[in-house]
């Protein structure tokens, strides 16, 4: 891509990141007083009953909203905005310069990625905001650092865990980046300890599965919502004390009645069709020679490699009803750990592949056409059973429209 191009597109990006982010906040601020919103009731989870899975941001926003005497709801859209303004605000930051070419253009504008969460509000301010936050800035770090290592090892990344508790499914992306940052060639006392550093996240996550609350405890904390908050327990904060034992049989049993083959089917294409640009770059991708990697001879791309550390995500696909959202975490996750190993030129592209591709030889009218048909026309819904979504190009300058201009 030409360098005037390459700026125009960096322009482009800055402008539709700065609207995803206007129309974010619009949204956020909309809803946070709606009655049944689930994003919002996840954030109700506290330790006021004892200790729960979920419950740390809810134990902080309920002693702030205390403390400064602001709602809870106005203390939720607080710190939802904070992470949701900081989070994009980095992935600008992170992405700006990656822009070259047409497929990694794609990539970073599917519709699984950042316009998913504006484009269909339910998911709009859901805990990950603060999973992908600390994710990007430990990506912005030195990561070689002792110091860097001991406070996201030990203090955030078990934050995350006590945040939503499936994030750690997605730390094996984290775990591959270490691997590259640290040239790990062999199971040595390198890899050994890398695996160590994450043993704290895995006893945090034993913890919270074989710790669910009690109903005794669940009642206690429903009751200090109405009495203090004048909130009540619902959706997702009413799922934990529904939940007698955290058990994956529990979760799966539930979500069996619900499951149709169809379903599974229209979210396999989901995947392919969202994660098209990002398989086809790892497919064009291969590790420097220069930079040992303990599986460099196993693979000749990065393409099974990040088919690997995909894995793990379905899991969730057996206990989760919103697939959508799962979809949403594994993209965000994949892609920016790939564009890391970009940047950082522990991989390399295919200059020849890349250039002879159908998408690159296309005249720009066709891109163009390929782009919004890609990027704007579509994106998944929430729950498995919904259908896809159309035309969130008009669809969120609508909302907006509906919320905040029709009646002026």
């Amino acid at each position: 891509m030409k360098k005037n191009s390459k700026i125009n597109w960096e322009n482009y990006f800055l402008i539709y990141i700065t609207l995803l982010i206007l129309f974010g906040i619009s949204f956020l601020y909309n809803k946070h007083d709606i009655g049944n919103d689930s994003s919002i009731s996840d954030w109700f989870i506290n330790y006021s009953g004892g200790f729960v899975r979920r419950g740390f941001t809810g134990e902080i926003i309920t002693n702030f909203s205390s403390i400064f005497s602001i709602g809870l709801r106005d203390a939720i859209l607080i710190f939802q905005t904070i992470f949701f303004v900081s989070l994009y605000y980095l992935i600008f930051l992170f992405c700006k310069n990656l822009l070259f070419n047409r497929l990694l253009i794609l990539s970073i504008l599917s519709p699984i990625f950042v316009i998913y969460p504006v484009a269909e509000i339910e998911v709009l301010g859901r805990k990950e905001l603060i999973i992908f936050f600390i994710y990007l800035t430990y990506l912005f770090t030195n990561i070689k650092d002792i110091k860097i290592q001991l406070i996201y090892k030990l203090l955030l990344f078990p934050i995350c865990i006590l945040v939503w508790e499936p994030s750690i499914i997605f730390f094996v992306h984290i775990f591959l980046v270490d691997l590259f940052v640290f040239r790990v060639n062999k199971f040595d006392r390198v890899f050994f300890n890398l695996v160590l550093s994450f043993l704290p996240l895995l006893i945090i996550a034993i913890i919270i599965y074989i710790n669910p609350i009690s109903p005794e405890n669940y009642f206690i904390m429903a009751d200090n919502l109405k009495s203090e908050f004048s909130e009540i327990c619902y959706m997702s904060c009413s799922f934990v004390g529904a939940q007698s034992d955290n058990s994956f049989k529990e979760l799966f049993e539930a979500l069996k009645e619900k499951f149709k083959i169809s379903y599974a089917f229209r979210y396999l294409l989901i995947l392919l069709i969202g994660f098209l640009p990002l398989i086809i770059l790892l497919k064009y991708s291969k590790i420097k020679k220069k930079d040992s990697f303990i599986f460099e001879k196993k693979f000749k791309n990065l393409f099974l490699i990040f088919f690997f550390t995909f894995l793990p995500s379905t899991i969730l696909y057996f206990v989760m009803y919103d697939w959508a959202r799962v979809v949403h975490v594994s993209y965000f996750f994949s892609l920016i750990t790939f564009l890391f190993l970009l940047k950082k030129n522990f991989i390399l592209l295919d200059k020849n592949k890349i250039r002879n591709n159908l998408i690159s030889e296309i005249s720009k009218k066709k891109f163009l056409i390929v782009f919004i048909i890609f990027t704007l026309s579509w994106n998944p819904k929430v729950v498995m059973s919904d259908d896809v979504a159309s035309k969130p190009i008009y669809a969120i300058p609508y909302k907006f429209y509906k919320l905040f201009l029709r009646n002026l």
